[in-house]
């Protein structure tokens, strides 16, 4: 920006004088990032997050909305037919725990994956629950993004949970 100066002030008469030329710099910038600022709509501040695919899930943009309230549940797991604490999902959401729902209707041995993923210590901050009338065998939902599987792929989610909890934003604000 600066080297611009100097050679507009070779062409220039007026900004031969450096405090002139700076003035004129500094202007120029700020009215730049202004227009920068304006026309972008904070989209250029904001990572872009491409779908993309892990196993047999495909990860995306987190867009689920939780009802606000509430503490931790009561427990890591809910059974099938058990009700789902929302409050208090949207509440460990904000703590940086991943939220596991599952579809009511898996086979005894999907549930039983889905169980064990979500009470096993070293994964740690997860909980799960069913979620009728959802159409994916399991979706997991962190603060940002979601993974959703159309079949129960415990690695998958293993890895999404993995990337999840070793990015800085999962962290539990003190």
């Amino acid at each position: 920006m600066f080297m611009l100066g100097d050679v507009l002030s070779h062409f220039l008469p007026k900004l031969k004088n450096p405090r002139l030329s700076h003035g004129a710099l500094v202007a120029a910038g700020i009215i730049a990032a202004s227009i920068l600022a304006l026309t972008s709509g904070g989209e250029a501040l904001r990572p872009v997050q491409a779908e993309a695919a892990v196993g047999a899930c495909s990860v995306r943009d987190r867009t689920e909305t939780f009802p606000a309230g509430g503490g931790h549940p009561a427990k890591d797991f809910f059974e099938p037919g058990e009700t789902v604490p929302a409050t208090a999902f949207v509440h460990v959401i904000g703590d940086g725990y991943l939220i596991v729902n599952y579809r009511p209707d898996l086979t005894a041995d999907q549930l039983a994956q889905v169980r064990a993923f979500v009470t096993d210590p070293p994964p740690g901050r997860v909980v799960g629950g069913p979620a009728p009338g959802q159409t994916e065998a399991v979706k997991a939902v962190h603060a940002y993004n979601t993974a959703v599987c159309d079949s129960v792929d415990i690695e998958a989610v293993r890895q999404f949970t993995r990337d999840w909890f070793a990015d800085p934003r999962s962290k539990r604000v003190e």
